[in-house]
């Protein structure tokens, strides 16, 4: 099957909005958006030279756990009660990642209608289009390596001038999380979300990384070696930004305000001070462990070694680069800006968040948007044992809505 991938250059067959059909071997160009006041604020140059680290590859045993890794979907029967699939009808998958709502989408249009998947990142393109070549009819289902925010161009491409329904899980996925990019400083222990009990250490070893690799080594278990602080969701954007440059290259007032504007960290000036004084002490943060113990330290200062979290103190450092470095906010809202000329009368969109200000925004924009009615006065979230059986969920926020 073909994976229909944007790119701006190269051979292949031009189809409408840039789109090129290429094959499963072609990486589309980053999206480049025009910003609106409100949205993320372009990513500044970097004002010094950094030095790069080597690029890291996936070593077997990494990239078996990869491939096996499963992303277990969030609030898949909300989400599939409020999309209200029929059958005949088009709908978009707007973050394809492992295939879960696609799924179950094209689960209950049984044959009879058709999907529209998108992902930025080729290799959830690639993985999941696999998948399905074997489980369902193809002529029900074309998938496109793109930004959701182009969601208008892959329906053009796919045949249809409008659709019934979209989903998007914003976020990141468990399989992302695996596929030593850096976006987890949990990848050897799989415990993140779990109430972590910190103690003072020092920046280079105060980490999960760090504990996971004495708790393996007296067990016996097989340690991988972490990745770079990468981040960046399309591996194979070559020439994006990635949070690596930032933490090594933008000044101290520019990394504070990303932490606070993307992540909500109060502690933002403290964790960019202790950022800055690292590496001009030391040498460039390269690893997710020795950022995650720099950001622990400055925390301390605040609320004491022996505070007890619900969640690692370095998860919004994380949360907010990642944000930043992929331009989450702004294909929001180029998405929420679109979906007034594709939605069908009575069609519905079904968004889950996982930020406060993911969420904000598209409370915001239907509070902006007579023409389109939410289906909930409160947005839904997981029950205590979805939260229990995947601690990922725990911050999900579902909202629906339809177009007037």
């Amino acid at each position: 099957m073909e994976i229909f991938s944007g790119k701006k250059n190269g051979d292949g067959v031009i189809g409408s909005g840039g789109i090129v059909i290429n094959g499963a071997n072609e990486y589309g160009l980053k999206a480049q958006f025009q910003l609106k006041p409100e949205s993320q604020s372009q990513a500044p140059q970097c004002k010094h030279q950094v030095p790069q680290p080597k690029p890291q590859s996936l070593s077997k045993p990494q990239a078996q756990a990869v491939e096996s890794a499963v992303h277990i979907p969030v609030l898949l029967k909300e989400a599939m009660d409020a999309l209200d699939v029929r059958r005949g009808n088009v709908y978009v998958d707007g973050t394809l990642g492992g295939g879960g709502f696609s799924e179950a989408i094209l689960k209950k249009l049984d044959g009879e209608g058709f999907l529209i998947g998108i992902d930025r990142d080729y290799s959830a393109v690639k993985n999941v289009s696999s998948k399905f070549e074997t489980e369902f009819n193809t002529k029900n289902f074309k998938l496109f390596h793109l930004n959701f925010s182009s969601i208008d161009e892959a329906v053009k491409a796919a045949g249809f001038e409008n659709i019934d329904g979209v989903v998007l899980d914003l976020g990141i996925s468990s399989i992302q999380l695996e596929s030593n990019r850096g976006f987890s400083f949990n990848f050897n222990d799989g415990n993140e979300g779990n109430e972590t009990s910190i103690k003072a250490a020092n920046p280079n070893t105060a980490s999960t990384f760090a504990s996971a690799e004495t708790s393996a080594k007296e067990g016996g278990e097989k340690i991988y070696p972490e990745a770079t602080i990468d981040m960046r969701m399309d591996a194979g954007d070559e020439n994006g930004l990635t949070a690596y440059d930032v933490v090594n290259g933008y000044p101290e007032r520019e990394i504070a305000d990303i932490l606070y504007k993307y992540g909500d960290e109060k502690f933002s000036r403290r964790i960019a001070k202790s950022i800055v004084e690292y590496r001009s002490k030391n040498k460039p943060i390269e690893t997710p462990s020795e950022l995650a113990g720099i950001v622990r330290k400055a925390v301390y200062r605040g609320y004491g070694k022996f505070k007890r979290f619900k969640t690692d103190p370095a998860t919004k450092t994380f949360m907010a680069l990642r944000i930043f470095v992929n331009e989450e906010y702004d294909s929001l809202y180029k998405f929420l800006d679109k979906l007034d000329g594709i939605l069908k009368k009575d069609g519905r969109a079904v968004i889950i968040s996982f930020h406060s200000g993911e969420d904000r925004i598209v409370k915001n924009f239907l509070k902006n948007n007579l023409n389109f009615k939410p289906l909930n006065k409160k947005p839904i979230v997981p029950t205590a044992e979805e939260i229990e059986n995947n601690p990922r969920s725990r911050s999900a926020k579902l909202r629906a809505f339809y177009r007037d």
